[in-house]
This record gives C-alpha cells, structure tokens and sequence, in this order.
C-alpha cells in the first residue's frame, strides 16, 4: 500500500534498521542508525534509494553491512575506477560510468559531505532521472564500496522484461532465462544471507537467526544495473 512501512528490518543490536516504504513520490528504501544513542565511537548516517535503484547495488551495501566491519576503511571509488569510471576531483569528486549515464558524486561543502548516486538517460532531446539514491556523509566507507562495487558490477542481472523502465529500453540487452534459473538464484542469495548472519551471530556469541524458508517468485524487482 502506497505510503505504508510494508518492511522494517532492524539488527540485533538494534543500531542499525531498514524500512521499505513504496511510495512513487520518496525513496523506497531507508537505511539508517538513529540519531538518538548511536553505537559508541560511530555517528548516526542513513542511505536512502529511489525505487528503480538496482537492487543488486542495493544488496552490495548490505552484504556489507551484516559482515565484520573491517579494520581499514576502504576506498569507494576503486571499484568504480577498476571498472572503467572515470573520476574527477575538484571542489566535488565525481564518477562516471562508460556509458555516460550514470554518476557518483561525493559533494563537499566545508564540514558538510553527502553522497548522490543516479542515472540519467536521454530522451527527446533532454536528460531525465531513471533512480537516484542518496547516502549521508557519516555513512561507512566500507558500505558505499559496498554499494559502488555493486553498481560498477557488469554481470547479467534478473529481470521481469515488462518491469524494466522505458527510458532503458534501447540500452538494454535482454536474453530469455532458462528455466528454473530465477528460483535457483532466489535460492542462493537467500542461502548466501543465512550463511553471513550466523557468521556475524556466531563469532559475537549470538544464537543464528531463524530465518524464513525461502519461498521462488517469477522474477526479481528494479530496473537495469544501471
């Protein structure tokens, strides 16, 4: 229903929480950790994701969110530059893809940072947004690498063909799935998930989580990778 939490997922700690909210006019996706009691030596941040934003970038971050953070930041931008991105620095450092149509760009005003990721495509003449999301400056290096990495991945996505958005259509390569190949990959990323968070659980003494049985569905939302 439009305008309604329909998912809120909060961790164990209960630091960190993501809320799905279907709504056409705001993000649909919200991560963040409160502004009120954040874990001690970190500052609250939140990500926020337009509906289109494909969800595969989304899953780098929180893949990365649920392992160990690690002991030296990472950089965010090597995996857009070891894909082929083009990086600019000035008063903004700014990524772009090689196609031209979609861009990273780490705005820096005095103390004041924040991150904007969208992709643009040409229409009729005049450049219009497919997604866009959007991350705070306080947000983990190691979660947009996570995120970039993601974005900057080349591999063939999972796609219902009707749900792909029409400014898309002449940039996309579309191949028939074979059959079973959608549940199969359902299968792994939700195999995949259970196995990182009892790692986290385990190695901090917790019991593993009893997650869901995973249950096949026809297709997988978003739009192209990028």
């Amino acid at each position: 229903m439009v305008g309604s939490i329909e998912l809120r997922l909060r961790s164990p700690d209960r630091h960190t929480e993501l809320a799905l909210t279907p709504d056409p006019d705001k993000p649909w996706w919200t991560i963040y950790t409160p502004a009120i009691n954040p874990p001690s030596g970190q500052p609250a941040w939140h990500a926020s994701f337009g509906g289109r934003t494909p969800v595969e970038a989304i899953a780098g971050l929180t893949d990365a969110l649920v392992r160990a953070t690690p002991s030296t930041a990472p950089d965010p931008w090597a995996p857009l530059s070891a894909a082929g991105w083009k990086v600019s620095e000035g008063r903004h450092v700014k990524a772009t893809s090689p196609d031209g149509t979609a861009t990273v760009k780490l705005y820096r005003d005095g103390a004041y940072q924040h991150w904007r990721i969208a992709t643009e495509h040409l229409f009729v003449g005049n450049r219009h947004e497919v997604w866009s999301a959007h991350f705070s400056g306080s947000t983990p290096a190691h979660l947009i690498a996570g995120f970039a990495a993601g974005l900057a991945d080349a591999s063939p996505v999972l796609r219902v063909a009707n749900a792909l958005p029409v400014l898309s259509s002449d940039r996309v390569h579309v191949r028939p799935a074979a059959p079973g190949q959608v549940e199969a990959h359902l299968r792994d990323r939700i195999a995949a998930a259970r196995r990182a968070a009892s790692r986290v659980r385990i190695g901090k003494g917790l019991r593993p989580p009893g997650l869901p049985p995973a249950v096949p569905t026809p297709g997988s939302p978003g739009g192209p990778r990028r």
